[in-house]
This record gives structure tokens, C-alpha cells and sequence, in this order.
């Protein structure tokens, strides 16, 4: 399969909205095959529709589970549908549909959800992808892939793309700081290992990698030995990695800007207990419980301790043998 020319990419301090709008037309013009299903978002990420190839671009209005169909269909007919909403659109208010249109046909169809987590800021709960990696992971054979930047995104949508059966890519709010600079790490495996400490390790999913590492880094000039994980793809989730850190150091810290219900976290406590490993856990992420007041995103990470500075205390307490 044709992939995307990153040399040309000249603006990397996007958002992942747009950049996904660029990348998507770019891998539709070089491959018939993909085709570009969105709810009436596709000027979200600013392709309202696809000029040198319009008939790879479909826009089905705010009609998530129409649109799911639609995708479907494509998929019957050996096309490589991919769809995109904001994340609780994407995949929760059309679940039905994905779970039987799409997960239980095994069919190649891309879904991807747009602002997860907190990334929707000021608009409120029912833009917030608070739970949706727990939904989507409830769906066998359903992949899940949370990039941490720009170049991971371009690598896991290109590795979607050639898989077979679903996969869910999530993408987050803001402007995410470059972290890779070349595909390589992310072409193959689950996961990316920065590193692996003796007295604790973090699990991340998504841009918080970023923080995790600024983390590492202030643990380390402390004396405390500490090794960060790039979760990015959560399921099926890299077992070797999560129990060669969890031998390795006295506690894991999972991140992931996502509810602790059912998330990344759960799944790798969920390996931990099959493996009878002894390992303390500790999994930080948005609360059993929806908010009830909003701001703006940035504002949102720092109130749900989503900074380097948060990570590193938990990490200081659980190296040191405290409570969390």
C-alpha cells in the first residue's frame, strides 16, 4: 500500500484534527480503495470533501449509525471504508451498529474517534470520550490504536489500513509535541519501551506520553529509577511488555486520559492478575464519575492531574513503598 510522504509535511504543530484531514485525502488519492465516511465532519478536520478524488468521500450527515451502515456496505464491497466523528459519536452513539454491522461481520472498516477523552474542553460531557476505549474494547476483534503524536498517528492509521477486521483509532485533544520522528517503532508490536526502571514504570496511552517522559526525566536526576511504556496499542495489548516492566521494577503507573473503569489500566491489571504477578498497580486516569463544571482543555488536564509533575509524585510515593 501507498504511504504518506511525511518529507512533505511542513507544520507538524497542528492539532490532530486537521493533520488527519490531510493525511486521509493524501493515502485516498493514492489508494481507490480508501473511502472517507464522516457525519457532517468532515470540515472538523478540513476536508469537506476530497477535490481530486470526490467519489472517495462520503458525508452522511449527523447520522452516525447511517454512516456506520454506509461503511459497512463499502466494506462488503472490497472498498476500505473509513469513518470519522468526534469520539463518543464515532463510537458510542452508533455502537449498535459497529457491533453488528461491523465487529460480529469481521469487516475492514476503520473507525475513527476524533478528541478523545477530555480533548472536547468546554463542550461538555456529551462531547467528552470520557468511556469509549471501555465500549469499543467490549467488541471481539475489535483493535485499538491510541496514538501519541503526529508521526504515530500516520504509522497506525497506515497499519490499519492493511489490517483485516475492525480497528478503532482513537485520536486526542490539542496540539500534540512531536515525539517520534521516523515510523520504524511503531511498524510492528504493541508497544514502545523508553526505558526500563527498577523502581517504577508508567503505562501510557496517547499525547500524555510527552508528560510521562518529562516525568522520567525529573525521577531519574532524583535517584529514583523509572521506565515509561508507549501503550499505543491497547488491544490486544502487548503482554511481554507489560510483564517484563512489572518483573522489572516494584510498580506500575498506568496513564490514559480515559475513565480508570474498564480502560488501559484495567486490561493490564487484567494481565497481571492471569500472570499472578505481585506487582503494585496504580492507574491514573478520569474518575468514576462525570463532571458537573468544564473549561478549556489545557485547563482540564491540569484539574484531572494529567502533568509530569502529578505522574512524578505518584511515582515518588509507590517507589518509596506509600500508599497512593
Amino acid at each position: 500500500m501507498n504511504r504518506v510522504d511525511v518529507s512533505k509535511i511542513g507544520n507538524w504543530d497542528i492539532k490532530f484534527r486537521p493533520m488527519f484531514g490531510r493525511i486521509i485525502q493524501e493515502l485516498a488519492e493514492k489508494n481507490e480503495d480508501i473511502v472517507f465516511v464522516v457525519s457532517d465532519s468532515g470540515r472538523a478536520c478540513r476536508c469537506s470533501g476530497f477535490e481530486r478524488c470526490p467519489d472517495q468521500f462520503v458525508d452522511c450527515g449527523i447520522a452516525e449509525q447511517n454512516m456506520t451502515g454506509v461503511a459497512a456496505g463499502l466494506a462488503r464491497g472490497g472498498k476500505k471504508p473509513v469513518t470519522f466523528a468526534f469520539s463518543p459519536f464515532a463510537s458510542e452513539r452508533c455502537f449498535e451498529q459497529i457491533r453488528v454491522d461491523v465487529a460480529y461481520s469481521e469487516l475492514d472498516v476503520v473507525v475513527v474517534g476524533s478528541e478523545g477523552g477530555i480533548g472536547m474542553g468546554t463542550q461538555g460531557v456529551t462531547h467528552f470520550g470520557w468511556e469509549d476505549i471501555a465500549v469499543m474494547s467490549s467488541l471481539p476483534g475489535m483493535t485499538i490504536f491510541c496514538p501519541a503524536d503526529h508521526m504515530a498517528m500516520i504509522s497506525l492509521l497506515e497499519r490499519a489500513l492493511e489490517m483485516k477486521g475492525p480497528v478503532y483509532l482513537r485520536l486526542n485533544g490539542g496540539i500534540p509535541e512531536r515525539i517520534y520522528q521516523s515510523r520504524e517503532p511503531l511498524e510492528q508490536g504493541g508497544a514502545v519501551v523508553y526505558g526500563i526502571g527498577t523502581d517504577v514504570n508508567f503505562l501510557v496511552s496517547g499525547p500524555l506520553l510527552w508528560e510521562a517522559l518529562k516525568a522520567r526525566k525529573q525521577l531519574e536526576e532524583e535517584g529514583i529509577s523509572a521506565g515509561v511504556a508507549d501503550m499505543f496499542q491497547i488491544k490486544p495489548m502487548d503482554e511481554a511488555v507489560v510483564l517484563e516492566l512489572a518483573a522489572a521494577s516494584k510498580a506500575l503507573i498506568t496513564i490514559e486520559e480515559h475513565t480508570v473503569v474498564n480502560g488501559m489500566g484495567s486490561m493490564a491489571a487484567n494481565i497481571l492478575a492471569a500472570h499472578g504477578c505481585g506487582c503494585r498497580l496504580e492507574k491514573i486516569g478520569l474518575p468514576d464519575a462525570y463532571p458537573h463544571t468544564v473549561s478549556p482543555y489545557k485547563d482540564m488536564l491540569k484539574e484531572y492531574h494529567f502533568t509530569a509533575e502529578d505522574f512524578a509524585a505518584a511515582a515518588r510515593k509507590l517507589a518509596a513503598g506509600k500508599e497512593g
